[in-house]
């Protein structure tokens, strides 16, 4: 049997359907959580193609209190550069994680890699205070040629050489990247705790990489 429906139905039923996959996508993009008796919502915004960038972006009163980078890429047609992150709220803790991966065909733009973790405390006042910030990132620092102090990173006995450019290259580190530089053991314990939260997004942002990129990629 074949129903008919008139215009005007088909343009109701249209026009609901329109507005519930909008909400489904502002649901999506949009959480109100209640941390310890404070509201706040974490919205996403999109900026244009050009940059290709989302951000988390969190709101107390409607006020924007903190920026956080959900997805970001750039490079150009031969390398490419990308930045992952999330958020996990943990009590009256935030928790944001960052990953940073790089692939290049022509085996020199292979950096920025690494791994961050950020701890925000939320008073019963509703004021946000820096609890942590630990990192492990290698990165170029002043060129696209590799700092050698990344080769002594992975050392558990160095030279006072190495200790000297070790401290000068994670020094300039931890101001970029905004936390401190933690290695071996530790270092090991936060490279597992990010890839374990950002599992999915790693996987479906650099599922391509071996075919497209070899081996000549940090991921």
């Amino acid at each position: 049997m074949i129903k008919v429906y008139s215009k005007q139905k088909m343009k109701t039923q249209i026009t609901l359907f329109l507005l519930l996959l909008c909400f489904i996508s502002f649901s999506q993009q949009n959480e109100v959580k209640i941390i310890n008796g404070i509201e706040f919502e974490f919205k996403q915004r999109t900026v244009d193609d050009l940059e290709q960038a989302d951000y988390i972006e969190l709101y107390r009163n409607g006020k924007k209190v903190l920026t956080h980078t959900n997805f970001k890429t750039d490079g150009d047609c031969s390398s490419e550069n990308l930045e992952l992150g999330t958020y996990k709220v943990k009590g009256d803790e935030i928790y944001f994680y960052s990953y940073w991966a790089s692939g290049d065909r022509m085996q020199k733009n292979v950096y920025p890699f690494g791994f961050r973790k950020q701890i925000y405390k939320v008073k019963k006042s509703g004021k946000i205070l820096a609890v942590s910030s630990i990192l492990y990132v290698e990165s170029y620092v002043d060129s696209f040629n590799k700092p050698e102090a990344i080769d002594y990173l992975h050392k558990k006995t160095k030279t006072a050489f190495e200790i000297k450019k070790v401290k000068e290259y994670t020094s300039i580190i931890e101001k970029e990247y905004e936390g401190k530089f933690v290695v071996h053991k530790v270092k090991n314990k936060l490279e597992r705790e990010v890839r374990n939260v950002l599992q999915k997004e790693i996987k479906m942002n650099t599922k391509y990489w071996k075919e497209v990129y070899g081996t000549n990629h940090n991921k």
